[in-house]
């Protein structure tokens, strides 16, 4: 099967360290590992730090970025000059379907699909439209509530990342019937085994850090809990707008590192030291619908994830048993 991969979202890049890239490129890898052929279509292919290990080839796609046009015509004429591209790419490697990563104002593919009457399979992370008025600024809202509800119609099959999401996709109306739960997961090959350091005890974070993944309250927390336990250290795997929240927190420097941004493969090394991993998320959001690769990723590097108690992910729970105090 020939498959086009479109990821038009200019802000991830396919080379980069970002949970989004890593996701794009381990789906890419799994696709021909079962032997499908695949082009992925991106704005951001150029090397930017990490790889891609499967045979997939990459095109670079024209961007569509609505907040740097001056008008919804100017948007539009964007639009379609993508289109024209994603038609030729369709064209020109025969492909058998289209699977899209969702991001806004991307409608190319839907309707590249629908013309070449093509199979169209769309993956959606997040309420994108949602977040973007939370948390940044959404532009054109009308012709993005527009877009979004015509790439829905036209679908053949929407992967959700959770059980949640999936729900705020049947709500806003999406036929249940094309909507599957597939939920983030790793490859257990590519983590390396696990690295003792010995006394102490080594908490770490790794993921974008953002106001919602609860970068402060980690930073506070433990500085609060290093004047008490001695041997705790905390590293931070990651870049992001609240990169300099722990500066202010007057964290011990011999028992606080931040790596910064790393390579995936550089990332799941760092991961086998730690003996656990948080993902403090905070309730920026009513209701959580994030499929967290982080948890995810600290499960299979072996150290014990301490997470917010909004994570969807009980089909990866087990009950433990009641502990029996020693004798």
């Amino acid at each position: 099967m020939r498959l086009l991969y479109v990821s038009a979202d200019s802000g991830i890049p396919v080379l980069g360290h970002k949970g989004a890239s890593v996701h794009v490129r381990e789906l890419v890898t799994a696709l021909t590992a079962e032997g499908a052929r695949v082009a992925l279509a991106s704005p951001r292919v150029a090397p930017e730090g990490d790889r891609l290990d499967a045979p997939a080839e990459l095109i670079e796609l024209e961007p569509v970025d609505a907040g740097e046009h001056p008008s919804a015509a100017s948007l539009r004429a964007a639009m379609e000059r993508q289109a024209e591209q994603v038609m030729c790419l369709a064209e020109q490697f025969t492909v058998d379907a289209i699977y899209e990563r969702y991001s806004l104002h991307s409608w190319a593919a839907a309707h590249v699909a629908e013309a070449l009457h093509l199979p169209y399979v769309l993956e959606v992370n997040a309420p994108l439209r949602d977040e973007a008025r939370r948390f940044r600024s959404l532009a054109y809202p009308d012709m993005a509530a527009e877009i979004e509800a015509r790439v829905y119609v036209t679908a053949d099959r929407i992967f959700a990342v959770s059980m949640p999401l999936a729900k705020l996709l049947v709500g806003a109306g999406v036929d249940r019937a094309k909507v599957e739960v597939m939920r983030n997961a790793v490859t257990p090959e590519k983590f390396p085994a696990r690295r003792h350091r010995g006394p102490g005890l080594t908490v770490g974070f790794a993921g974008s850090l953002k106001p919602w993944h609860g970068v402060e309250v980690l930073a506070d927390a433990f500085a609060s809990a290093a004047q008490e336990v001695f041997d705790l250290q905390l590293e931070v795997v990651g870049d992001g707008p609240l990169a300099s929240v722990f500066d202010r927190f007057n964290l011990p420097p011999e028992r606080f590192r931040r790596y910064g941004a790393r390579p995936h493969d550089e990332t799941l090394r760092i991961l086998a030291s730690w003996d656990i991993g948080v993902a403090p998320y905070i309730a920026a959001c009513p209701m959580f619908y994030f499929s967290p690769l982080k948890v995810v990723e600290y499960m299979a590097a072996g150290a014990c994830p301490v997470a917010s108690g909004r994570h969807p992910i009980p089909p990866r729970r087990r009950r433990a048993r009641r502990p029996r105090p020693a004798r």
